[in-house]
C-alpha cells in the first residue's frame, strides 16, 4: 500500500511555505525550526535599507507559531498548550495565521504578543475552555510585520508589555497596581503593589471569605500568619507568572486607631479599637481578639441590607483578666443600649444588630461574676473561650455558681440503685464535697463545691445526701481533656450529671484518665 498524504498535512506544509515567502518579502529571515515544538519559525529581521543594498542582521529571533487553514472565514483554533507555550518563551513571539485560496495563493496575517494578546491568551489559560479560535479580522495584515518586528526586538520590550499585562489583569480585581522590576549583579525580582493588600486572596466562596474574615478582623496579631495561609487568587497569579521570579505581593491596610462606646440607661462603657476593613467588610477590633463588624450591602430576602457581627477570635490566646476593659465594654452591652463609634462615619447601632454579640455579653458577665470564686485567679480564661460553645456553658455555669440565690449543683440526690428509696436510708450529719469538671479552651476546672446536710446511707454504705446550700471550695485548673458532652458534668463516682439546658442528666461515669479520683466525698462530723 502507497504512503498517503492528507489535506491537513498539506495545508500545513504549503501554508509555512507561504509565510515564508511572505516574511521574504518582508526583509523577514525566516528559520525554519528542525524540531518545532510551539514555534515553526525564528526569524530575524534584515535591516539593510533596500531590495539591493548591505545591511545588518538583528541579533534578536522572534518565534512564530504558523497555523494554517483553506476555510473560507479563514479561523484557525489554539488549544491551551499552543496558548501556554506562546506565553511562557522568553524570547518575542508572534501568531501567524495562513490564509490558503487554493495551492498557488493565500493571505497572510499575523498578531505579535503584545500586552493585549497575553491578557487574551492568559484568559483562555484560565479557563476551562478546550480551544480559542482566530480569524483574520483579529489580527494584522502582513504588510506589517516588519515594522512590528522591529518594535518587539528592542530592549526590554517582552518584560514591558508582560509588566503591563499583569497589570491590566489584576486591576479589575485589585484596582490600581504598580509593578517594579529589581535587577543586581546576581538577583532579580518583581514588586507588585496594590492599594488593598486582602485584593491577593481568592474571595469566591463562602469559606474563603470567611477565612479572609478571620484574618481581617481577628487578633491583629495573628493577621501575618494567617495571610501567608490564605490562596492566592488563581487569576491574578495567572497573570504575574511570566514576570521576573520571584515576585513579591504587596498592599495597604488601613488600621486606623479610634474608640468605640455602649451606652445604656444607667451605665456606659468605651472600649480603643483599630478601624480597618476589606472588600467585603469593615470593623472595629480590639487587640486582643474582639471586633465588632458591617458588611457591605447584601441582597437577602429580596432586600439589601448590611449584616453586622460581633467576633471573638477563635484562636485568641489573649487572657481576659489582663484585659479588664473588654470586659466591662462587653458586660455593660444590654438590649437596649446602643453603640457609638467615634470615627468619620459617626455610626450609632443597636447591640441587637450584631449576630452573636449576645453570647459574647452573657459570657463575659458571667466571667465578671465568676472572679469572686475562691480559687479563681488561677483560671487561665481566654478570649477565644468567649467564642466556643463549651467554653461559653463552663462560664455561664461558673458564673451562676457566684451567685448566693443559685444554686447550679443538686442539692438531694440519691446515688444507688433506682430500687433504692430515700424511706429506706439512714441519715447523719456531715459534710458533702461534689467536684464539677469544666472544659475551657485550654484547660479543664475541676470545681469543688462544698455543702453540709444530711449523708443518707443504706445497708452501712452511702447512698446519697441532702444539702441546703452549696458554695465554692477551691477550683483546680488540670490539662484539658475532651469530653463526650459540651456542658458541664458532676462526677459521682457510680454515674455522671450533665448540665443541660436547665437540668440534669444522669450518664455513665466519665473515663478520663483523672475520673478515679473525682467522685463525691463524704465527711460526717
Amino acid at each position: 500500500m502507497p504512503k498517503k498524504r492528507n489535506g491537513a498535512q498539506r495545508i500545513g506544509a504549503i501554508g509555512e511555505d507561504r509565510f515564508r515567502l511572505s516574511c521574504q518579502e518582508n526583509f523577514i529571515i525566516p528559520n525554519k525550526v528542525e524540531h518545532d515544538f510551539g514555534f515553526d519559525f525564528l526569524c530575524q529581521p534584515d535591516l539593510s535599507a533596500g531590495f539591493g543594498k548591505i545591511g545588518p542582521v538583528a541579533g534578536v529571533f522572534v518565534g512564530f507559531s504558523v497555523r494554517a487553514t483553506d476555510r473560507e472565514d479563514g479561523r484557525i483554533r489554539l488549544n491551551p498548550a499552543d496558548a501556554e507555550c506562546l506565553l511562557a518563551a522568553q524570547f518575542p513571539t508572534g501568531l501567524a495565521l495562513v490564509k490558503l485560496n487554493g495551492p498557488k495563493s493565500a493571505d497572510i496575517y499575523f498578531r505579535m504578543m503584545d500586552a493585549a494578546f497575553i491578557v487574551e491568551l492568559s484568559a483562555f489559560v484560565a479557563s476551562a475552555k478546550k480551544s480559542k479560535h482566530f480569524y483574520p479580522k483579529d489580527m494584522r495584515p502582513v504588510t506589517e510585520i516588519r515594522a512590528a518586528i522591529g518594535q518587539v526586538i528592542t530592549p526590554g520590550y517582552l518584560e514591558q508589555v508582560r509588566a503591563d499585562a499583569a497589570r491590566k489583569i489584576a486591576e479589575p480585581i485589585t484596582g490600581p497596581v504598580q509593578i517594579q522590576i529589581h535587577r543586581d549583579a546576581d538577583t532579580q525580582a518583581t514588586l507588585i503593589t496594590s492599594l488593598d493588600m486582602y485584593a491577593w486572596f481568592e474571595q469566591g466562596t463562602l469559606a474563603e471569605k470567611e477565612v479572609l474574615y478571620l484574618a481581617t478582623f481577628g487578633e491583629p496579631g495573628r493577621r501575618d500568619q494567617r495571610m501567608r495561609e490564605l490562596a492566592l487568587s488563581g487569576k491574578l497569579m495567572g497573570g504575574l507568572t511570566h514576570l521576573p521570579q520571584p515576585y513579591v505581593l504587596a498592599g495597604f491596610v488601613m488600621d486606623h486607631p479610634t474608640q468605640v462606646y455602649v451606652q445604656t440607661a444607667s451605665a456606659s462603657a468605651e472600649l480603643p479599637v483599630l478601624r480597618t476593613a476589606n472588600e467585603h467588610h469593615f470593623g472595629y477590633v480590639y487587640p486582643a481578639g474582639f471586633a465588632l463588624t458591617v458588611s457591605v450591602r447584601v441582597e437577602q430576602d429580596g432586600q439589601h441590607v448590611h449584616m453586622m457581627r460581633a467576633l471573638a477570635d477563635p484562636d485568641s490566646d489573649a487572657l481576659l483578666a489582663d484585659h479588664p476593659i473588654l470586659v466591662d465594654f462587653l458586660a455593660t452591652c444590654d438590649p437596649e443600649s446602643a453603640f457609638r463609634f467615634d470615627d468619620e462615619d459617626g455610626l450609632t447601632l443597636d447591640v441587637t444588630h450584631f449576630e452573636d454579640l449576645s453570647g459574647l455579653v452573657r459570657c463575659a458577665a458571667a466571667y465578671r461574676d465568676a472572679r469572686s470564686l475562691d480559687g479563681w485567679g488561677a483560671v487561665p480564661v481566654m478570649v477565644r473561650d468567649l467564642a466556643g460553645p463549651e467554653s461559653q456553658n463552663s462560664l455561664i455555669f461558673l458564673g451562676a455558681a457566684a451567685d448566693p440565690q443559685v444554686q447550679p449543683v443538686p442539692r438531694g440526690l440519691l446515688l444507688a440503685a433506682t430500687e433504692v428509696e430515700e424511706q429506706d436510708c439512714d441519715a447523719a450529719p456531715g459534710t458533702v464535697s461534689v467536684p464539677v469538671v469544666c472544659n475551657l479552651a485550654d484547660s479543664s476546672l475541676v470545681v469543688w463545691f462544698s455543702g453540709h446536710g444530711s449523708l443518707l446511707f443504706h445497708d452501712g454504705d452511702v447512698c446519697g445526701f441532702k444539702v441546703a446550700t452549696f458554695r465554692v471550695e477551691t477550683i483546680e485548673v488540670l490539662p484539658r481533656m475532651p469530653s463526650r458532652s459540651l456542658f458541664p458534668r458532676v462526677h459521682l463516682g457510680p454515674k455522671t450529671l450533665t448540665w443541660n439546658d436547665g437540668q440534669w442528666q444522669g450518664s455513665d461515669a466519665e473515663t478520663e484518665p483523672w475520673a478515679d479520683s473525682l467522685s463525691t466525698r463524704f465527711q460526717l462530723d
